[in-house]
């Protein structure tokens, strides 16, 4: 029986919006390179506004589930509303696996590290990878070869090295990749040592809090063990 033109369906009705051609595929390499979208980054605010309007976000969702097989993820509210693309629940998606980029496990680390200290103890007024550094020495001063340790351990390229230039090479490579991932927007684009973090940084705290909130016993433990 032919389908009844009078019932047609535009299951991707994003495409008719007047702004779509000269911004979706902005918004669609910026989403796929793993680059989270809001309000305050990237600089291109219509990025934001046009995930934001409700039509255009069903149907974006929809159009990332039928070709991709990924979730488009929108979380945290108001102001501090941000988007991204996620694997489905059970890992899978239409995207090779050679082209799928994982936060490594040692940054994952230094993240909940920062929370931490930026959440938990309360310092909001942390704002440099200089300063966070200075911080972790400070408060982790006795436990500092178990933290490095732990680092080593869980990094992706394990070395007899576990001295503070490679350490804070960790630091370092870190923060730049919470800034590709727009977890943190750089005051100076060619000095990423200041920045501001973003409302998508909450997702590293979302998944991690029960981890964030017991770090200092995982440390312990790994100081107790030498």
């Amino acid at each position: 029986m032919a389908d009844d033109p009078t019932e047609r369906i535009e299951p991707y009705s994003f495409l008719y919006n007047k702004r779509a051609k000269s911004i979706f595929a902005k918004i669609d390499y910026t989403l796929r390179n793993g680059i989270h979208i809001q309000r305050e980054y990237p600089k291109n605010v219509n990025l934001y506004r046009f995930l934001s309007d409700t039509d255009n976000y069903e149907s974006l969702k929809n159009y990332y589930e039928d070709f991709y097989n990924l979730n488009l993820v929108k979380e945290g509210s108001d102001f501090n509303s941000y988007y991204y693309l996620n694997l489905n629940d059970d890992g899978t998606s239409n995207v090779p696996s050679d082209n799928r980029d994982y936060l490594r496990s040692e940054y994952i680390i230094i993240g909940m590290l920062f929370l931490k200290m930026y959440k938990l103890d309360g310092n909001i007024e942390l704002d440099t990878v200089t300063e966070f550094t200075s911080l972790l020495y400070e408060e982790y001063e006795e436990q500092k070869n178990a933290l490095r340790k732990l680092i080593n351990d869980n990094s992706s390229d394990k070395s007899t090295d576990l001295g503070d230039k490679r350490f804070e090479s960790v630091i370092t490579k870190s923060f730049e990749k919470f800034g590709d991932l727009g977890w943190l927007m750089w005051d100076k684009a060619d000095d990423k040592n200041k920045f501001k973090v973003m409302p998508s940084f909450e997702r590293l705290r979302i998944i991690y809090q029960p981890q964030i909130e017991t770090i200092d016993d995982l440390i312990k433990e790994v100081k107790d063990a030498e």
